[in-house]
């Protein structure tokens, strides 16, 4: 995965360029509050606000599920607890997050989370290079390994599927899907670029300030973590973590901590991946309630009582935080990364498109948009089933498969079908003098 890896250098960095100062632009233009707010107002459609909400929801439930796991396994590396506890445990701090902090709270835990999980990211990757005595080392050791050695420091993967389900590392289709991946990922991200919604207006300073800030925390240490740390944790226990269930090789990083800087490196990184994976997880169940009562209930009958929306709002958190304690408890995904993977493909995909490019067309439309969404959502369920349980498809084939086909539907579409009013369209596009 170190090839993958290294694209998370530019971490948020699109995004920022791309949308950031666009999504607060035009989310306070249009006077919307949620992600699926603009995109339904910069259509003039809510029927387009309704989809794009339960689209979010999908797979930012998934995207919850990967969070409870890696806090889960946090809490057992740490301590060795019974599965069921571990994510027990999670699931009752990030309650406490929700009910203490509420949604500004939460946002503003997981910035300095994430700022000391940046710091503590680094310091990791950069040690844990320097340990194992560099990358020359570090290859040497992982060629020694019975078996599979060679195969594990190659780009190209001989042994995987050359054509037709081709994996990220089987042969040049994959390769070049990761890039792409990535870039769409970073810009499509609807809870990255819902982070924007409602952000003063920035000056030079203030948006060098943003991109600096964003590129230490989430550039660096996570290109490092993606890259350089799962090769040094194969270098030190081989494939032995993959037999500890459920968390199998989701453990590298917290075991890596405690393998080259004992038990000091290891509770600050413990410390920092639980709290930002649970204020994250938090922030998401936030988000997915507010796409049903904002986005759907509210948009369609808004004489619906906000008492109303309130205690159906508790219902939902306490809905959305039992399925994922559910689902990762009974039928946890293998490997995290692939089925957050899978997610991230999605959403990045979609809302490449209908966010980002649907800031700077003028020429996109409600049905384009819509096309694109059913489209990408439908695919990625097709596309999961086929690479997680019929194993007949690859992710490089799958993301291309994603990419080129949200793009088509969501051009074609758009060029077919009528263009929001000239109004609109005059006040989101403002002629340039």
């Amino acid at each position: 995965m170190w090839f993958a890896g290294i694209w998370s250098l530019l971490g948020l960095i699109p995004c920022c360029w791309l949308a950031a100062v666009k999504t607060a632009a035009f989310s306070k233009k249009l006077g919307a509050a949620t992600l699926p707010e603009t995109i339904g107002r910069r259509f003039e459609s809510k029927m387009l606000q309704t989809v794009v909400a339960i689209c979010m929801l999908y797979f930012l439930f998934m995207y919850s599920v990967g969070q409870l796991k890696a806090a889960g396994g946090v809490w057992y590396a740490t301590t060795g607890l019974p599965a069921v506890w571990c994510l027990l445990l999670s699931i009752f701090i990030a309650w406490l997050y929700m009910v203490l902090g509420g949604y500004v709270g939460t946002q503003w835990s997981m910035a300095f989370q994430g700022a000391f999980l940046g710091f503590v990211g680094a310091l990791l990757g950069i040690w844990a290079i320097i340990w194992a005595g560099g990358f020359y080392e570090i290859s040497s050791k992982l060629y020694m390994e019975p078996k599979v050695g060679p195969a594990l420091i190659k780009l190209i993967r001989p042994e995987l599927p050359q054509v037709g389900p081709t994996q990220l590392f089987s042969s040049l289709v994959g390769i070049l899907a990761c890039p792409v991946i990535f870039f769409t990922m970073a810009i499509g991200f609807p809870h990255n670029v819902s982070r924007f919604l409602g952000m003063g207006t920035l000056n030079k300073k203030g948006y060098w300030t943003l991109i600096i800030m964003v590129y230490l925390i989430a550039g660096v240490p996570i290109m490092l973590d993606c890259s350089s740390n799962g090769l040094v944790a194969r270098m030190i226990y081989g494939p032995n973590l993959l037999k500890v269930k459920p968390w199998a090789a989701d453990l590298a990083a917290p075991e890596l901590a405690y393998a080259v800087g004992g038990i000091p490196l290891m509770t600050l990184y413990v410390m920092g991946l639980f709290a930002a994976a649970l204020s994250t997880l938090a922030g998401m169940v936030f988000i997915m309630s507010a796409n049903i009562t904002r986005d759907v209930i509210k948009l369609w009958w808004p004489q619906v009582s906000d008492k109303s929306m309130l205690y159906l709002g508790y219902f939902l958190i306490a809905l959305f935080l039992f399925l994922p304690f559910y689902w990762t408890l009974v039928n946890p995904p293998p490997l995290l990364s692939i089925f957050m993977g899978l997610a991230a493909m999605g959403l990045g995909a979609i809302f490449f498109f209908v966010t980002a490019v649907s800031y700077y067309w003028k020429g996109a439309t409600k049905w384009g948009a819509f096309c694109c969404v059913v489209y990408g959502t439908g695919m990625s369920i097709y596309g999961g089933w086929k690479v997680l349980f019929k194993k007949e498809v690859g992710l490089g084939t799958f993301e291309w498969w994603l990419v080129i086909g949200c793009g088509i539907i969501y051009f074609v579409v758009s060029a077919i079908t009528k263009r929001p009013s000239q109004e609109l369209l005059d006040r989101l596009f403002p002629a340039k003098n």
